[in-house]
């Protein structure tokens, strides 16, 4: 798996990220606003938006943001390369530094509905730490 950083509000691969995003098994858990979000992530310090690939097909995308020693998180992998353990490398190289990005702990929020994910954030040793109205609060601490 290699990771490229977006670091340009006009990154050539933002209409097929676009694309995943507003597929229906998606955008009923995540969204964003294309107005603002691409300017945001491209010049917001301490948010990263990689790009995940592998043998240069784009098959998914992580949005980091780094705040006072907590990684918040989230994984999107495209429809038709999900269950074949991609967010799970992806997880797994936050987890293990590979992105150089100095954490104490990850924190996601999880749709109730979203067996996958839980599944998924569990499987690499997240723990439900509480829930607010229909999202859980998955947390990783390190060590």
């Amino acid at each position: 798996m290699t990771y490229r950083l977006l670091e340009k509000f006009d990154d050539k691969d933002i209409p097929a990220i676009l694309s995943v995003y507003m597929q229906p098994t998606i955008s009923q858990f995540i969204g964003i606003d294309n107005e603002n979000y691409w300017i945001y992530i491209t010049s917001t310090d301490g948010v990263y938006f990689y790009k995940a690939y592998k043998d240069d097909i784009l098959v998914g995308t992580m949005h980091l943001e780094l705040a006072d020693g907590i990684l918040y998180m989230s994984v999107v992998v495209s429809p038709q390369y999900q269950r074949q353990g991609y967010a799970t490398i992806m997880l797994k190289d936050v987890q293990s530094g590979k992105f150089r990005l100095d954490f104490n702990k990850i924190e996601v929020s999880i749709d109730e509905k979203n067996k996958a994910s839980i599944g998924l954030f569990e499987s690499v040793g997240f723990v439900c730490t509480g829930k607010d109205e229909e999202l859980f609060k998955y947390e990783y601490s390190k060590g």
